[in-house]
């Protein structure tokens, strides 16, 4: 009797694999993926849980450390409630960690190390930058030169307060370059850091008197704002030089905590002189003008109208609506330390049509 012969299995057929993104969100266990995916706050849209983390306060880019010292810890919620979210499971993991590094705060006190904040802070640079950089370098500042120049997409650097000697010769001895970073809101006393940072076209002056930050300005600079002195006037004819493609500019008295009331309310009598020069700005297409008083003081009214005759004239190299921003804010001080931020009480906005 012939052997029978064995029925054949039919094989389905092979099925293309396709690539996974892998930015997306773990699957289910059913899949072997994360068996956290399936969790609501998982699966909420990408806006709506940055809309979320938007309500935990981060420090403010117009924080002054003359009038504010030491940054309040509300101000680094965010980043504790991101760290242990990221914590938590990998699918939170996967969602958390790009917000949690999109913003590095190195400048925190905690409540207990208040006494010895400058401690603390320095020892806390030199443990996150060791943690990114590859070698450990011996001491907290050249750990943070070698952990910038490993975060490609920085765009950002503000800086609350550095008095540590000798800053300035460190900075200017390294071959170090952070092309990516177009915004710096530091004090007059790291000016040096826009030589790191050559396409910076947004500078804030943070502290001291301004001077050291025009003096470093470049033909790169569009935005030039904060606390300057502007006494000297011939920090004026500096800015027109070393900015000419400047587009706003932001006049505004420095203030700081032990400034009395009184004082505050006066009118910087240098803006009268200052104002009138800018007119060799060719491309200045925004001029803001913020007074230290809640309310309108004498003389207010005549820098006022000084600035809208230079707006108003016709001389920008840029056709378009050229604006004059009048501004009013108390700055925090010893009078209303409970005030944890500037307090703007009136904005008004003009604009003037150039052809």
């Amino acid at each position: 009797m012939p052997p029978r012969k064995s029925r054949r299995r039919l094989e389905p057929p092979p099925q293309e694999k396709i690539a996974e993104d892998p930015n997306s969100i773990p699957k289910n266990p059913k899949n072997g993926g994360d068996p956290n995916a399936s969790l609501p706050l998982v699966q909420l849209p990408p806006e709506l849980f940055d809309a979320i983390i938007e309500n935990y306060a981060t420090l403010p880019s117009t924080f002054y450390y003359d009038t504010h010292s030491i940054p309040d810890l509300k101000y680094y919620e965010r980043n504790d409630a991101l760290t242990a979210l990221s914590q938590t499971c990998t699918a939170l993991r996967v969602i958390t960690l790009p917000r949690l590094w999109a913003r590095l705060d190195i400048c925190r006190v905690p409540e207990r190390a208040r006494g010895t904040w400058y401690k603390y802070t320095m020892q806390a640079i030199e443990r996150k930058a060791n943690g990114i950089a590859v070698s450990p370098p011996d001491t907290a500042l050249p750990a943070l030169w070698a952990m910038l120049s490993k975060l490609p997409n920085l765009r950002t650097i503000q800086v609350v307060v550095c008095k540590t000697p000798g800053f300035a010769k460190s900075v200017a001895d390294l071959k170090l370059e952070l092309p990516n970073v177009t915004a710096l809101f530091i004090p007059n006393e790291v000016s040096v850091l826009q030589r790191l940072c050559p396409n910076a076209t947004h500078v804030r002056c943070a502290g001291g008197t301004g001077a050291a930050l025009i003096s470093a300005l470049t033909d790169k600079t569009e935005v030039f704002d904060g606390m300057v002195d502007w006494k000297d006037l011939k920090l004026v004819d500096r800015l027109i030089k070393k900015a000419p493609n400047l587009r706003t500019l932001e006049l505004r008295r420095p203030m700081n905590w032990g400034m009395p009331h009184t004082s505050q309310d006066t009118v910087p009598a240098e803006w009268n002189q200052v104002i009138p020069k800018l007119a060799s700005l060719k491309k200045l297409a925004e001029l803001i003008l913020t007074f230290p008083a809640a309310e309108d003081k004498p003389g207010d009214a005549a820098l006022i109208e000084s600035a809208r005759k230079l707006m108003r004239t016709d001389q920008s190299a840029v056709a378009g609506e050229r604006r004059l921003v009048v501004r009013h804010i108390v700055a925090r001080n010893y009078m209303n330390h409970e005030q944890d931020e500037d307090v703007m009480t009136s904005c008004t906005t003009e604009t003037f049509e150039s052809s």
